[in-house]
């Protein structure tokens, strides 16, 4: 529970802010429509806002993971144990060297390369 608290203390932000942002962007009058031909105002939400913020809400949690997969501090002072790769890397590193943590950091480094790539083909394919 840790871990996640200090994850999401640092990176929680970016959601949080891409989801204003696509809120914002999504005209008052569309929902008003819904509203006047008789949609509740949670069914308004649900079926008009949502949708028409869903990408910028995506990009916000892309974004969010990105930051919490490179946070080291906050782990290390919140929850030392048990280890995140992050801190994995980092004490390789610190205790035999360089090589010791480069195929650790590599394959972050291709697991997040396999996310990004993924998810960009599904939001280029919906829309």
């Amino acid at each position: 529970a840790g871990i996640i608290a200090a994850m999401l203390f640092v990176s929680a932000s970016f959601t949080i802010n891409s989801a204003r942002d696509g809120f914002i962007a999504v005209e008052e009058k569309t929902e008003f429509v819904a509203r006047t031909l008789g949609a509740s105002k949670s069914k308004a939400f649900f079926t008009i806002s949502l949708p028409l913020a869903k990408r910028s809400i995506l990009t916000g949690a892309i974004m969010t993971w990105a930051r919490a997969m490179s946070e080291v501090g906050a782990i290390l002072i919140v929850a030392y144990y048990p280890k995140t790769a992050q801190v994995l890397v980092m004490d390789y590193f610190n205790s035999y060297g360089l090589n010791s943590a480069k195929p650790i950091a590599a394959i972050l480094i291709l697991i997040s390369l396999g996310l990004f790539i993924t998810l960009r083909r599904v939001s280029v394919a919906k829309g």
